[in-house]
């Protein structure tokens, strides 16, 4: 990377657009950590001042993602789930023209906690599990945990790898949801996740929270969904004005 000190352009927007391109040209990879501010300082000889302008004109294009405390790193897609229909995880990802790689990690009874089976108000002493990871242009951005009661008639693992969790308990079980109760928060990695996630187990997740409920109101599944804060967006819209300092004060 050379900057020419006697072209018109100035050298912090030389440095973006720079970075810019060996970001297209796949130099560096979503999600991946730039050079530090001092590594471009040592090797362009600039100021400090000049690297922290090119990086920021990026960060405020959307290309970078500056985190505090660990770098710079290079901007992935982002999924925005809207949240005023039901849809499942995969369906929304691919209804945006995003393909993003699955894998299921696990299929199969294990044994849950008590807080999990008063959710499905079930007496079982075994779950079904499903763990499916998701991942775009190669990057993990998410792991998803949904809990059945156990299946009848059973349900094969190349069933439950081709099929979204819904349509398993339609098309295989013959029990569409009817309804389902939502819920995002925001926690810690956390030490297990973060090490499908390929992340720090302190770095921030979102955690997409359902249980859904057949139209006659059974429980059918208890979901879990992990997800890296900087690729996934929760969205919904409303009518008329939405007081949000008013509407925190009332929940505290």
């Amino acid at each position: 990377m050379a900057l020419r000190r006697d072209s018109h352009i100035t050298l912090y927007m030389q440095l973006a657009q720079q970075i810019e391109r060996e970001i297209a040209s796949g130099k560096y990879s979503p999600y991946e950590r730039l050079p530090t501010e001092q590594q471009f300082v040592d090797a362009l000889g600039v100021s400090r001042i000049t690297v922290r302008q090119a990086l920021n004109h990026l960060a405020e294009g959307g290309l970078i993602v500056k985190k505090q405390g660990k770098g710079t790193f290079v901007a992935g897609p982002v999924v925005r789930h809207e949240l005023q229909e039901l849809r499942g995880i995969l369906e929304e990802i691919t209804s945006q023209g995003i393909e993003p790689e699955t894998r299921l990690l696990h299929f199969g009874p294990v044994t849950v906690p008590a807080s999990t089976l008063k959710e499905l108000r079930v007496n079982a002493k075994e779950l079904v599990l499903l763990e499916r990871l998701y991942s775009l242009q190669g990057a993990p951005i998410g792991l998803a945990r949904t809990y059945f009661a156990p299946f009848s008639p059973k349900v094969t693992w190349a069933q439950a790898n081709s099929h979204r969790s819904d349509e398993i308990l339609k098309d295989l079980v013959g029990s569409p949801i009817g309804s389902a109760n939502l819920s995002i928060r925001g926690r810690r990695a956390g030490r297990k996740i973060a090490k499908v996630l390929k992340m720090s187990a302190t770095a921030p997740l979102l955690v997409f929270e359902r249980q859904s409920f057949s139209e006659a109101g059974d429980p059918l599944e208890s979901t879990r969904f992990y997800v890296k804060s900087e690729s996934y967006e929760f969205t919904f819209k409303v009518k008329g004005a939405m007081p949000l300092l008013s509407t925190l004060e009332e929940a505290i």
